[in-house]
């Protein structure tokens, strides 16, 4: 493995969804960070307004369809490489969103799903 550390962005509207989430990743991988936003707005204010750090390597995890991540400039920052995408499944299928190169996570999620994720992220993180 890399010596990356993980920041996992999650846009998330439901705080319950939220708490969950950041205490599956969180559980998963007691070193990782995690930041939860409303707005995905927020998430590339966020990523644009961070000094580049090649040790902290951004998940952004969000529900949002693929044409709402087209439109709020999220996939334009994970084409530029700073950073990785996770949808989880609702409005697009999980072979159009690989396609893109991005992960997928379950929806509804289980601790086994986010654990299953850091692992993926993880071994992405480390053969950059």
């Amino acid at each position: 493995m890399s010596d990356s550390a993980l920041l996992f962005v999650i846009i998330e509207k439901d705080c319950f969804i939220a708490r969950d989430m950041q205490e599956g990743l969180e559980a998963a991988d007691p070193a990782c960070e995690t930041i939860r936003l409303r707005d995905p707005e927020e998430a590339v204010e966020l990523v644009c307004g961070r000094q580049p750090d090649g040790r902290l390597r951004t998940v952004i995890i969000t529900k949002l369809s693929l044409a709402q991540i087209e439109d709020c400039s999220l996939s334009r920052l994970a084409d530029e490489g700073l950073v990785e995408i996770v949808v989880r499944i609702g409005d697009d299928t999980s072979e159009a969103v690989h396609r893109r190169g991005w992960f997928t996570l379950a929806s509804p999620f289980t601790r086994d799903d986010l654990s299953a994720l850091v692992v993926e992220v993880q071994v992405r993180a480390a053969a950059a």
